[in-house]
């Protein structure tokens, strides 16, 4: 009984080596899984516009700014975004990612009633998916057959959200924000192997074919958002935005299939499921932006954000008693895989020119600092620096609807990694090293109802009614004429 408990020990033990936990889905934005696709507009012009918050869309990236969208508006928005990763490794062998193509759509509608609150209250709500995506490499590789083959976090927010202006330079708004993380998970392989031999290199016995696990959780929580935009002349302008700081709590099933481990008390391969729950932290958000306006026609901006990943210290799963005391003891060890994230930067540029009535225009790029540590990175979330360039027009059909289109190409610097995660004597080709370079482009584009006039109209309509005298009423009822004067 005693050898058997050793070697139960060294079982889970060498399984603990290996970073079994589901990450979350890769996406573009200002590092690690953050996804800033708000609209065409904003892409198109690099990302910016914390300073120039004229569109619907600017409920996302600085809701002062609609306070100054006259009547009712409504945008919808469809991002189209694929990424690839590759992976080369002399030893291990290469890979890449299946390049999945994810559509992301946005929606946001805003009221201002005009005279009715002084030109100075607008009202809005919207909804976008700010974190996210997915990825999915060849299950077999090294790389990533123990460190998760298929990852995902699809998620939504809905923003209530009021502007009011303070002065006629300084609008300031805001709102809360709902979290909605519908599902959050992974799918990856573990090494039975490791009960059916023995713990030694020169051990005999027979290979058994590597089980699977997949975590699907869910969970929501509420955050915030405020922001400030400052107008000193008509050719220069501030803006500001803040996020706060959430921690999304999920719950789910986690799913173990062809599990062989319990063949050291004598149980066989099976299958079996449990509950779990984790936290989702996600980051605090600070962006600066200054925007110029030398003409009518053209504007440039340029913007610094800050996010605060350094929060995303590690992933722990916790797992509900499965009702076998060696099916917890796997649990137990696979749960938990350390991040230890830096905070990530970024700067943004934008310009456009409206080149006709109808016709703009749009241009930018951007660059961001990636969070991602090498001692604890993985191709689940194969982050780098990288630099885009995004180009985009916008178009006005009517008065009443324009479009905008955006097209971005982004480019990941080549990272060499060499850290420890996965790698085990006991597994062959185990390792995630390598050299990983990744590429993604995106297309967008937006429609924008516009009723700019909607209640200057209905106001001008009540205000010109005349009365009709009581007299003349009378006369026109009896035929009779007035006299004239």
């Amino acid at each position: 009984m005693m050898k058997r408990d050793r070697r139960t020990g060294i079982v889970i033990a060498l399984v603990a080596l290996i970073a079994m936990t589901p990450s979350t889905g890769f996406a573009v934005g200002s590092g690690g899984f953050e996804n800033a696709s708000f609209s065409a507009k904003q892409l198109a012009l690099g990302g910016t516009g914390t300073a120039t918050p004229d569109e619907p869309a600017a409920i996302s990236y600085n809701p002062a700014g609609i306070v100054d969208l006259p009547g009712i508006q409504f945008q919808g928005d469809a991002n189209f975004i694929g990424m690839w990763t590759f992976k080369n490794n002399s030893e291990t062998g290469s890979t890449r990612s299946s390049g999945t193509l994810s559509m992301v759509p946005t929606a946001y509608f805003t009221v201002n009633p005009g005279k009715v609150f002084n030109d100075r209250l607008a009202l809005g709500i919207g909804t976008d998916s700010p974190f996210g995506l997915m990825n999915k490499y060849n299950s077999s590789d090294p790389a990533t057959h123990y460190t998760g083959w298929k990852n995902w976090l699809k998620m939504y927010t809905i923003k209530p959200t009021v502007a009011f202006k303070v002065t006629d330079k300084l609008s300031v708004g805001g709102g809360p924000m709902w979290y909605r993380i519908y599902d959050f998970g992974g799918i990856q392989a573990y090494p039975n192997n490791l009960a059916t031999l023995p713990p030694f290199p020169f051990g005999a016995g027979t290979y058994t074919p590597d089980g699977q696990v997949r975590i699907n959780t869910s969970g929501n929580h509420w955050g915030w958002q405020m922001g400030l935009l400052f107008k000193p002349t008509e050719k220069h302008r501030f803006g500001y935005y803040f996020r706060s700081p959430v921690v999304v709590k999920t719950s789910g099933q986690v799913k173990v299939e062809n599990s062989d481990f319990s063949a050291i008390l004598g149980q066989g391969r099976h299958n079996f499921e449990t509950g779990v729950h984790t936290k989702v932290s996600l980051p605090m958000n600070m962006t600066w932006a200054y925007a110029y306006q030398p003409t009518k026609k053209t504007h440039y901006e340029a913007d610094f954000t800050w996010s605060r990943w350094s929060t995303h210290k590690r992933l722990y799963f916790v797992t509900d008693p499965s009702g076998n005391a060696t099916d917890d003891a796997i649990l137990n060890n696979i749960r938990a895989a350390d991040k230890d994230w830096h905070d990530g930067y970024g700067v943004q540029l934008g310009a456009s020119h409206q080149l006709t009535d109808k016709l703009t225009l749009r241009g930018g790029s951007w660059f961001y600092f990636t969070p991602v540590p090498q001692k604890h990175f993985t191709p689940a979330v194969a982050d780098s620096n990288h630099l885009a360039v995004s180009i985009g027009l916008g178009y006005n059909l009517s008065k009443y609807l324009t479009a905008d289109l955006a097209y971005y190409n982004a480019f990941y610097f080549t990272r060499r990694i060499n850290n420890d995660i996965a790698e085990s004597p006991y597994l062959v080709n185990s390792s995630v090293d390598g050299r990983y370079f990744s590429y993604m482009q995106s297309f967008t584009i937006s429609l924008t109802l516009k009723w700019d006039d909607i209640f200057t109209r209905c106001s001008t309509k009540k205000d010109t009614k005349e009365e009709v005298p009581a007299a003349t009423f009378i006369q026109a009822q009896s035929g009779q004429q007035q006299p004239a004067a």
